[in-house]
């Protein structure tokens, strides 16, 4: 029997299943991989606060497209030409939602190695970064840097977010290459707020980290 395709499964979702139909495919079918990742996302379009911390790449909800579609090629090279495109537009949406003037307030930490990576080329990078400088030029995210050289680091478990939304409770999403854990675990969430005050009280301030991201724009430039 032909496995249904993702768009069909997620547009029927969408029409009936409300995010209960994706995940009982995935529980049924795989690794639950899907499922978490799905639900983060409907998290972010519900989220009114997000305090997220990228050590490798700019979050899904703050990717261009050419952005999104290389590092799914590069960090999924399985998934077929029609996935890829199906997950670089559901970026895309999240990204639209996330841009415009009712999208949640985002306080952003990043390690500054994302900058030096070249995902795409230079040409897309170069997007890329404007891109998220024109978002932290806005009022709705904050944008920190934790400096390559810092010796007190506090990130080195890995990317996470706290996603605040009013319909739901407070969640902790943090992931690694494999999997993702979501929880609303109280204490969990007390201690990954402390590790984002900590993340936030070694990085660089929002304007230095700017400056720094131009300047990276320019050394694009001249590649």
């Amino acid at each position: 029997m032909a496995r249904p395709s993702a768009r069909l499964r997620h547009s029927l979702d969408d029409a009936i299943g409300h995010g209960r139909l994706n995940r009982l495919w995935e529980d049924l079918t795989g690794d639950g991989q899907e499922a978490w990742r799905y639900e983060v996302a409907e998290l972010v379009l519900a989220a009114t606060v997000i305090y997220d911390y990228e050590v490798l790449v700019f979050p899904a909800h703050m990717q261009t497209e050419a952005y999104s579609r290389a590092l799914i090629r590069y960090g999924a090279p399985w998934m077929s030409t029609q996935e890829v495109e199906e997950e670089v537009q559901a970026r895309k949406t999240r990204g639209e939602h996330v841009a415009n003037g009712s999208g949640p307030k985002i306080w952003l930490v990043i390690d500054e190695t994302i900058m030096a990576r070249r995902y795409g080329g230079a040409a897309t990078m170069r997007e890329q970064l404007s891109y998220v400088v024109d978002l932290a030029e806005g009022e709705r995210v904050t944008l920190q840097m934790v400096r390559a050289s810092e010796p007190c680091h506090p990130g080195n478990s890995g990317p996470f977010n706290i996603i605040t939304s009013p319909k739901a409770p407070d969640a902790l999403f943090a992931e690694n290459a494999r999997e993702g854990q979501l929880s609303t675990n109280p204490e969990h969430l007390r201690r990954y707020r402390m590790l984002f005050a900590a993340l936030q009280g070694v990085a660089a301030g929002p304007a230095e980290t700017l400056t720094a991201m131009r300047n990276e724009i320019k050394r694009l430039d001249d590649e």
